[in-house]
């Protein structure tokens, strides 16, 4: 006979039953949702602000206070008008630079003419003529030699600050220009050239493409060799 207390005996399973939970439904038993909407995120709370708006969006290569254009590129190259005279004040200061060299020997070659010439002078009193000449010659050679430095050293300096496109490099070579024309007479000639060399290159500096090409490196701000 069997004893309804004893724990021994098996007891149905079932919701009222007093043994093991029962196993959940399926997943597909589970009931649908009721379509009821679902509530907004919760607005960030007082300890955690909300994160800022982004930054406006700036075109390439602007700043703040930058012009809203592109700046002008500067020209790679000066045009065949500045090169060829850039040549030509760089062959005026070697033709100077010789016109100053025979000057310089044809004075010592003087000295006796010179002496020559303080004899038959009235005014020399008791003056050494001899004294007098080489003070000539020597004053000759001294200015000989330095406008020699001069203008071989100014039409090559002026030259390059030109060829970069420095307008006021042209403008100072113009005026260099203008004074080179009183070494006309002197060097045997060779001065006369370098006097046609440099009115070559002027005349070449003020032409129109040398005129463009001066103007784009100023719109540029950027001289360039």
């Amino acid at each position: 006979m069997t004893n309804p207390d004893d724990e021994s005996t098996p007891r149905p399973a079932g919701p009222t039953g007093a043994g093991e939970p029962t196993t959940p439904p399926p997943a597909s038993d589970v009931p649908a949702s009721t379509g009821a909407p679902t509530p907004p995120p919760a607005a960030p709370g007082p300890g955690f602000p909300a994160a800022p708006p982004p930054p406006p969006a700036y075109p390439a290569g602007a700043g703040a206070g930058a012009p809203a254009g592109a700046p002008v590129a500067a020209p790679t190259a000066p045009p065949r008008t500045v090169n060829i005279a850039f040549w030509l004040f760089v062959a005026g200061a070697v033709l100077s630079v010789i016109s100053g060299i025979i000057t310089i020997a044809t004075i010592g070659n003087q000295r006796a003419d010179f002496i020559d010439a303080v004899r038959n002078s009235n005014n020399t009193g008791s003056a050494n003529p001899q004294s007098i000449a080489d003070a000539v010659i020597a004053g000759a050679t001294v200015w000989a030699v330095v406008t020699l430095i001069f203008w071989a050293v100014a039409f090559v300096l002026f030259a390059f600050f030109m060829r970069r496109g420095a307008n006021w490099a042209r403008i100072v070579l113009t005026v260099l220009t203008v004074l080179s024309l009183l070494n006309i007479i002197n060097g045997f000639g060779t001065g006369a050239l370098q006097v046609i060399a440099t009115i070559i290159g002027t005349i070449l500096i003020w032409l129109r493409p040398s005129s463009e090409y001066f103007a784009a490196v100023k719109a540029s701000k950027a001289p360039r060799a």
